[in-house]
């Protein structure tokens, strides 16, 4: 195939995986046009204030809601849509985007490794369909609220860090996008600056395995340690201007812990550049297969006290992604031993998650590390992808640089590194396994991880049920965990919503002696209580709540939903405590 011919194909590929991911990410809008997460009810707020006011609401401003807010705004003015309608497809776009970053990088390993066009091709096909419609990626990736903007940001920070240190001719060039990326970031969003940091880190402990000039590593350092200095000093003045800094307070909370961990890191990656395959391979299993040792005693027992258990059939989805996996660790020292393209750049993208877990684990098992180890897993699903597609280009051909001739002679195709091409029904099986086993996760991206009911979303019912209660109420409501968020995000001048009457009650305690915004869910799956377990009452129970009590407003849909006030206080709360 001539080179116009390769790049229709590769322009065929990128549109087509590219279609496959903003696909998977447009998904919950088949039963709900709302955002696909309780936080975007919240960057929605903040965009209707901000076009209606023309400026930032900064007295309910996040230190890193600027990004994200701009551009859900600019998303509404230009298209002349509410924001609420526009942010699914935004963040559907931006993540769709993540896995075309993912396809270039295993493309450009593939032209690194001497790979021929169509053994790359195939590596960044796998990389790029794999990321598309793997089901925890897919559900952050296109989440309603900046961190699926990050999911595209990380990578390419890192390939301009990367590109920036090994003294690339557009220098110049390099060192611009890196400063953009080194401002925007804090501004960005908080844990994802933290996930950045780590992930450039990491691309400076391959730097010191290459032994540059003392005068590179001052530079490299510097710049480093830089970006770990303005990301802090930001969030300091911001939280002195009165704007509400979260996540900082995890790692502040435990410096050494946080400091050691970050040498962990550097030094761990100037390990894997030098080291054998067998101990890469065994390092690197051993720190990601313990992760799937932790989900599966957190079925019987939570790992992190007083957070919800791992429902079985979400353990046996899950279970699937050790297949990439595996196959990432096939391709890993292929890369790993690729230093000056693209293999830094993947080493960097899959250790930084893997310290963010690792931090929360020896932090402290509390919600909140709970919550931090849970989003930080997902940012190694990039890298471990990219690394599948290699380690299926490598399995791809068995032999290296001996039988060619021997090969040709018999018909067998005969890869241009020198490598025997195996059959193509072989080849075809290793895509068929990757892919089916990202594939089979998709669910996980549209269900409650508490209770597995479908869909997780908030349909239009609900947020009718919400908006009435919440324009009426003269005083605190209850409901669960997610209805309370959306009224409290959407509506934050109203009275507030709170779950815990509805913990209580549910736990086997006194029932809300104030209006409540239920649903029919509570007696059979039960009510959302994140990051508790979700409980439930009977059916029996349910409906004798509802006959005692006066119901004042009811909707059908996916799930139907009551509002009910109790007949002995009246139209008072006093019954009802707020925790938000």
């Amino acid at each position: 195939m001539n080179a116009a011919g390769r790049r229709r194909r590769y322009a065929l590929l990128v549109g087509a995986v590219f279609a496959v991911a903003l696909a998977a990410r447009l998904g919950t809008l088949h039963w709900s046009p709302l955002p696909s997460t309780l936080d975007g009810f919240l960057y929605v707020w903040r965009a209707q204030e901000t076009i209606q006011t023309g400026a930032f609401p900064l007295d309910r401003f996040r230190a890193d809601s600027f990004v994200f807010t701009t551009l859900v705004t600019t998303a509404g003015l230009i298209t002349g849509e509410q924001p609420l309608h526009v942010i699914q497809p935004v963040v559907a776009i931006t993540g769709g985007a993540s896995c075309l970053t993912a396809l270039a990088l295993a493309r450009r390993l593939g032209w690194r490794l001497g790979w021929d066009p169509g053994r790359t091709a195939l590596t960044a096909g796998i990389a790029g369909f794999g990321l598309a419609v793997s089901g925890f990626y897919v559900r952050r990736s296109g989440t309603a609220d900046e961190e699926a903007l990050a999911f595209l940001l990380v990578p390419l920070f890192a390939i301009a860090v990367h590109r920036l240190f090994t003294r690339d001719r557009r220098t110049g060039r390099w060192l611009a996008v890196s400063a953009l990326f080194f401002v925007t970031f804090p501004l960005l969003h908080t844990f994802s600056s933290l996930v950045a940091g780590l992930v450039v880190t990491g691309i400076l402990g391959a730097y010191l395995a290459s032994v540059p000039s003392r005068r590179g590593v001052a530079a490299a350092g510097l710049l480093i340690a830089g970006f770990w200095t303005y990301l802090w000093g930001y969030y300091e003045v911001a939280e002195r201007l009165g704007l509400f800094v979260p996540y900082v307070n995890r790692v502040t909370a435990y410096p050494g812990l946080f400091l050691a961990w970050l040498i962990v890191l550097t030094v761990g990656v100037a390990w894997l550049q030098r080291s054998g395959a067998t101990p890469q391979r065994a390092g690197i299993g051993t720190a990601i297969g313990l992760w799937f040792v932790a989900l599966a005693a957190n079925v019987g027992q939570s790992v992190f006290p007083g957070t919800q258990t791992t429902p079985t059939l979400l353990l046996v989805a899950v279970a699937a992604f050790a297949v990439p996996f595996l196959f990432a660790l096939v391709g890993l020292p292929a890369v790993s031993w690729e230093r000056d393209e693209s293999g830094p750049v993947v080493l960097g993208l899959l250790l930084g998650p893997i310290v963010v877990v690792y931090f929360s684990l020896t932090a402290a098992l509390t919600p909140e590390y709970f919550d931090t180890a849970m989003r930080g897993h997902v940012f190694v699903y990039f890298p471990v992808f990219v690394l599948a597609a290699v380690g299926v280009g490598t399995l791809a051909v068995r032999g290296r640089r001996h039988g060619t001739e021997a090969a040709s002679e018999a018909g067998t195709p005969v890869a241009s590194d020198g490598g025997t091409g195996r059959s193509r029904g072989t080849t075809v099986a290793l895509v068929a396994i990757v892919l089916v086993s990202a594939l089979v996760t998709l669910p996980v991206a549209f269900v409650h991880l508490d209770t597995l009911d479908a869909p997780a979303v908030t349909t239009e019912s609900e947020f009718a049920a919400v908006t009435f209660t919440a324009q009426r109420s003269t005083g605190p409501w209850a409901t669960d965990h997610s209805l309370s968020r959306v009224a409290v995000h959407t509506y934050p001048d109203a009275p507030k919503a709170s779950y815990q009457p509805v913990v209580a009650w549910l736990q086997g305690g006194e029932q809300p002696e104030c209006p409540t915004l239920a649903q029919d869910t509570w007696a059979t799956s039960g009510a959302h209580l994140f990051p508790a377990p979700a409980e439930r009452t009977s059916p029996r129970a349910y409906e004798s709540w509802q006959s005692r009590n006066e119901v004042v407003y009811s909707t059908a849909g996916l799930d139907a939903t009551v509002l009910v006030r109790p007949r002995s206080v009246g139209t008072n709360e006093s019954g009802c405590y707020s925790n938000n």
